[in-house]
């Protein structure tokens, strides 16, 4: 008698074990997974690191029917997506919907995303340190995935433009680009309005004109995260400090969404040593 009640014992004891085993290897299989695509690089470095968030929303298909993108009710709203160095998780733990999803992604994470067209976001005026990687703004959208695809496909793109400035002794400069050294961007719209579901950002059409101090990479190299725009044409755009005497570079540019502006800034000494004569040379490449 005792032999069968243990009996029973156990097999009620094994059949909860492959209840809660299946139900976790259920879960795992319908947890979301990504996979996160180009561009690999951010404003600072060659990929992205350990601790890195974004923010992920989802839209469900309704009847077969492409829904639109909401501030809220979404089946996914702003949830926050980390990155361990291997792979990408939501903080909370996030599952497949029953139904085909669009999906839209911006890096880094927005804390309080306020509209999904007109979403207001700034450039940092002071670049160096965490101002300047603050200030690149990535945007990914996939559409109609479901969970039969295995994984979420994200293919990050720049919103932003970078400006690079390198400083190059010219044939007659004598000596060595002073330690004090610091670049400006003058004139630029630091301020954008994002559109979250077209992946597209305009300038603040009343945002005012403000400095930039570039992220100082070295003495001959700098670097800004900007907001596409045009600079009129003679007005001031770059400015160089050196041995206390500032320089004013003026040119007129069109920052591009997802390009590289490189200015080439040539500096020659006169052979009284007095005057320093500046030039600028202009480059354009993708931003990858």
């Amino acid at each position: 008698m005792e032999d069968r009640i243990m009996k029973r014992i156990l097999y009620i004891v094994f059949a909860l074990f492959l209840i809660c085993a299946c139900d976790k290897q259920n879960n795992d299989l319908n947890q979301i997974r990504f996979n996160i695509g180009f561009p690999a690089t951010k404003a600072t470095s060659t990929a992205f690191e350990a601790g890195d968030e974004l923010s992920l929303y989802a839209v469900e298909y309704e009847d077969g029917m492409q829904m639109p993108l909401q501030i809220g009710g979404n089946y996914l709203n702003n949830e926050k997506v980390v990155y361990d160095g291997n792979d990408w998780a939501g903080a909370r733990t996030l599952y497949w919907s029953d139904k085909p999803c669009d999906f839209y992604a911006l890096y880094p994470y927005q804390a309080e995303i306020t509209s999904v067209d007109q979403y207001p976001f700034s450039v940092a005026q002071d670049q160096n340190g965490t101002g300047y990687e603050a200030s690149d703004l990535l945007f990914a959208k996939v559409e109609n995935v479901a969970q039969s695809a295995g994984v979420v496909d994200l293919h990050f793109k720049h919103m932003m433009s970078k400006c690079v400035v390198e400083v190059v002794k010219g044939a007659t400069f004598e000596g060595v680009i002073p330690d004090d050294i610091v670049c400006h961007i003058y004139n630029t719209c630091t301020s954008c309005k994002v559109d979250c579901v077209a992946g597209t950002l305009e300038k603040d059409p009343f945002g005012a004109k403000k400095t930039i101090t570039m992220n100082k990479l070295s003495n001959t190299r700098f670097e800004a995260v900007v907001v596409p725009q045009n600079i009129e044409n003679r007005t001031p755009l770059i400015e160089l400090t050196m041995g206390g005497i500032a320089y004013l570079l003026d040119y007129s540019l069109s920052f591009r969404p997802g390009y590289v502006h490189t200015i080439t800034v040539n500096v020659n000494t006169s052979p009284d040593q007095e005057m320093i004569e500046i030039s600028i040379d202009p480059g354009i490449d993708d931003w990858n």
